[in-house]
């Protein structure tokens, strides 16, 4: 599989994949959460671009491979925002952004930014002023966040896979975004999200970081549709099933973007 061409973004990366023919639907935006990377998105490019749509899958800076820079252990989610809001400037029209995990923090944010097309939020970060959301303990803050194991990440993302599909795939993470989504530090004006919005949540998800209901109360605080795949992990775009989960996620996108116009701040 293919992410397409790699473009440097500052310290981020854009993979793009572009059409093979003229398409007048929105282009699509990857965007991974925390200790991942554009790699976790290779089946939905491949999906997409089999379809005939524009896509694109973003690389925060530090992550899928890059180097971290030296400020690294201060990038929070303000900060890997702009790596979103780079990719949108890059992309020649208003993207559907789709936002994995913190990524799906990084995504509304973003929006509230630069206009887009949509918003697709599978298994997010809840915003911090959404009422009732769920706090998880701290990391520490003094160096990075060790990549997960494939033995402890497996369960916890991804029970679907083998350890040996992904072992050595995952990052050290900035401890300052992890503590930004845990201590629900960053707040989101809903109002400024003025574009439809689809929160996918997955029925085997971890109960600690998406306690039942959160996912529907996010749907709600951003005035979107909610779907909930009772079989899907939290890594629903990776191996076996992914297959079925795209074709419910994007049917349902598709639906609500029908006519919809192009809004944004």
């Amino acid at each position: 599989m293919s992410l397409g061409t790699g473009t440097a973004l500052g310290p981020a990366r854009l993979w793009h994949r572009p059409p093979a023919a003229a398409d007048p639907r929105p282009p699509v935006l990857l965007v991974h959460g925390g200790y991942h990377g554009a790699w976790c998105w290779e089946y939905w490019v491949e999906r997409l671009a089999a379809d005939g749509r524009e896509v694109a899958a973003l690389d925060w800076r530090g992550h899928g491979g890059l180097p971290q820079p030296p400020d690294y252990l201060q990038t929070g989610a303000l900060g890997f925002t702009e790596d979103v809001v780079a990719a949108i400037d890059a992309l020649d029209r208003p993207p559907v952004v789709v936002g994995h995990s913190l990524g799906g923090l990084l995504a509304p944010l973003a929006a509230t930014r630069r206009p887009t097309a949509g918003l697709v939020l599978v298994c997010p970060s809840p915003p911090g002023n959404m009422p009732g959301a769920a706090k998880v303990p701290l990391v520490p803050t003094t160096e990075a966040a060790p990549p997960l194991s494939a033995a402890v990440a497996g369960p916890r993302y991804c029970p679907h896979l083998t350890e040996a599909e992904l072992a050595g795939r995952l990052c050290a993470e900035s401890p300052a975004v992890l503590n930004d989504r845990y201590g629900l530090r960053v707040p989101v004006d809903p109002a400024a999200v003025r574009v439809p919005v689809l929160v996918v949540e997955g029925g085997r998800d971890d109960p600690e970081r998406h306690p039942p209901g959160q996912d529907l109360a996010i749907a709600e605080f951003y005035g979107g549709a909610h779907i909930r795949l009772d079989d899907a992990p939290h890594n629903l775009m990776l191996g076996t099933g992914s297959d079925r989960w795209f074709d419910a996620i994007w049917a349902r996108l598709d639906a609500l973007l029908a006519d919809a116009p192009v809004a944004g701040p």
